[in-house]
């Protein structure tokens, strides 16, 4: 009984790490998801490196860097990052763009972002800090539990 009080006492955890880790791979699912829907929208097959690359590159005129994916879906390319937006839920999914055609990479700040605007973990992201969420996240590839993805 002491035992479990000092464990109780010393984690400040006040999320689940299993719930930690389904919304990483929800997010991961719902980013490599937009990204070949975006590609598919201008015609290109983004798992092909050519494709992939006209899709990215800011100097592809024919591609706007920010624009309407679908009804509900809107998208903006930034830095080395696409940030999609969905009108309805008022979703937020950040893709790094370096690791196609995976699109797993996670930020924690992106990951926090996603689960404050996403119905399933609101309540989750209310009880943790992004900087918090970034030592689960390396707690969860430290122990094998969630695959890095660079």
């Amino acid at each position: 009984m002491i035992k479990n009080w000092f464990k109780n006492f010393f984690n400040t955890t006040k999320v689940d790490s299993n719930i930690i880790k389904q919304a990483i791979i929800d997010y991961r699912i719902q980013g490599k998801y937009l990204m070949f829907e975006l590609g598919k929208k201008f015609d290109l097959d983004i798992k092909k490196i050519d494709d992939y690359k006209q899709l990215i590159s800011r100097s592809n005129e024919n591609i706007p860097r920010k624009g309407k994916l679908s009804e509900r879906w809107n998208y903006c390319f930034h830095g080395g990052e696409c940030r999609f937006y969905n009108k309805k839920h008022q979703q937020t999914v950040e893709v790094v763009l370096c690791n196609s055609p995976e699109f797993g990479h996670i930020n924690a700040w992106f990951l926090w972002s996603f689960m404050q605007s996403t119905e399933k973990y609101k309540n989750e992201a209310k009880n943790i800090e992004w900087q918090e969420l970034k030592v689960m996240i390396n707690k969860l590839y430290k122990s094998g539990q969630i695959k890095n993805i660079e």
